[in-house]
């Protein structure tokens, strides 16, 4: 791997993380959210001691939050120095645990109803910054439940390629 690719915001954030999924299909509307929470639930449950982050960058109809039951105003996004720190849906439930990590555009709208509709390089810039700026600390898992499109699945096929990155994928791509 080149000191460029080994130096990038991403790859940086994304090396205590031990494995990434990524949960994707060619069309909206096909249950990829409801794949991913439940997927991510599973892994949460496997181990007392499993860490599991899930990440919403469906910009459009982000409903992780919903799913997990931490889509109301007390559950907001802090900015720290060293990035967004996540909302943890376990410690909701006032056990105090923070192994399953949720970030969602949803969880930085102002009103749930809201939806982002961008496109193209801003909804790229957007991901990025997603996948750059969380602040997720040691993962065992990352389950990424991407937008619907063909463009987005050759998006994230292609940057985890070019970095070498770990991914896993229910479509054997």
């Amino acid at each position: 791997m080149s000191t460029a690719a080994k130096d990038s915001p991403v790859t940086r954030r994304l090396q205590s993380v031990k494995k990434i999924i990524l949960v994707l299909a060619g069309k909206g509307g096909v249950g990829k959210s409801s794949v991913a929470t439940q997927l991510a639930l599973n892994l949460y449950t496997s181990s007392p001691t499993t860490k599991v982050g899930i990440l919403d960058v469906d910009l459009t109809g982000p409903s992780i939050p919903r799913m997990l039951g931490v889509d109301g105003p007390r559950y907001a996004v802090h900015q720290s120095t060293d990035g967004w720190v996540p909302v943890y849906a376990d410690a909701a439930g006032g056990t105090g645990e923070q192994r399953l990590a949720v970030m969602s555009v949803g969880l930085l709208l102002k009103n749930k109803g809201d939806s982002v509709v961008w496109r193209g390089p801003k909804k790229n810039a957007m991901i990025r910054q997603f996948l750059s700026d969380v602040r997720w600390g040691e993962l065992d898992y990352l389950v990424i439940d991407t937008p619907p499109g063909k463009h987005c699945k050759k998006y994230f096929f292609l940057y985890f390629k070019s970095k070498n990155q770990n991914y896993y994928t229910g479509w054997g791509e």
